[in-house]
């Protein structure tokens, strides 16, 4: 009997099984570029100090796209305490320290710090001398972790791109410039891209998730530049208040 026949012969499930081992064993032997892409991609090197590009950054939509609830809130807010100037009546102009994802969009000229490890990347911000813990691998935390200002973070990488996600973040009310219920969820993509010379830039792409403050999620792509040579310095944001003790003076707000 010739092969033809015997092929002929032969049951079609058997034929078909015959033809998908050959083709798992063609898919092993030669992988789709973009398979072998995400075996061969390394972690980027993120490490060093940072400062943000305003010019090539993207910023916050105006309007935002605010739940009908929310807006009723924000308004009701608004009449009970106006009249408010956010240039002095606000958190972070008291000394306040940032809250996520504010702390991820400011264009401010102050450098930070990613150190990182195995098991952890640490972000160390030179404005209020915040510190953000990135755990690498580590499950969801549990739903009853306090919130905090920064939140709890936790990333996985994805060939070359760390991805973070972050809960756990304490809310701001209404009357905030950028306010949050508890079901914020930040998640933000970070890559190394080639800049001018033989520079770097970290390219964050941030989606801010919070259906009870936001129609749609929000993006906002952030980009900040290599700096070399540059070390985080010490803010102390409270030594004003200190003064304006020492001084005598009967402000209520700090700075005016």
């Amino acid at each position: 009997m010739s092969r033809m026949q015997a092929f002929r012969r032969a049951p079609w499930s058997l034929i078909a099984l015959l033809a998908a081992v050959l083709g798992v064993a063609a898919l092993i032997s030669h992988p789709p570029a973009a398979a072998q892409e995400a075996q061969t991609a390394q972690p980027a090197d993120i490490s060093g100090v940072w400062l943000p590009d305003a010019r090539a950054s993207g910023r916050w939509p105006d309007p935002r796209p605010f739940t009908k609830a929310m807006l009723d809130l924000r308004a009701q807010w608004e009449k009970a305490n106006a009249p408010i100037d956010f240039t002095r009546d606000d958190d972070y102009t008291s000394c306040m320290p940032y809250r996520l994802p504010y702390m991820l969009t400011t264009i401010t000229q102050y450098p930070f710090e990613i150190v990182p490890t195995a098991q952890r990347i640490y972000v160390f911000t030179e404005v209020f001398g915040q510190v953000r813990r990135i755990d690498i691998g580590a499950p969801p935390v549990v739903d009853d972790a306090l919130p905090s200002r920064t939140g709890r973070s936790y990333g996985r990488w994805e060939g070359s791109q760390l991805v973070v996600e972050t809960t756990h973040i304490l809310p701001d009310n209404e009357g905030s410039r950028y306010p949050g219920s508890p079901s914020l969820r930040v998640v933000e993509r970070l890559s190394i891209e080639p800049a001018g010379g033989n520079g770097r830039q970290l390219i964050n792409e941030i989606t801010i998730h919070d259906p009870a403050v936001y129609e749609e999620p929000v993006a906002i792509r952030m980009v900040f530049k290599e700096a070399p040579g540059i070390e985080v310095g010490e803010y102390i944001c409270p030594q004003d208040l200190w003064d304006q003790h020492l001084d005598g003076s009967t402000s209520r707000i700090p700075w005016r």
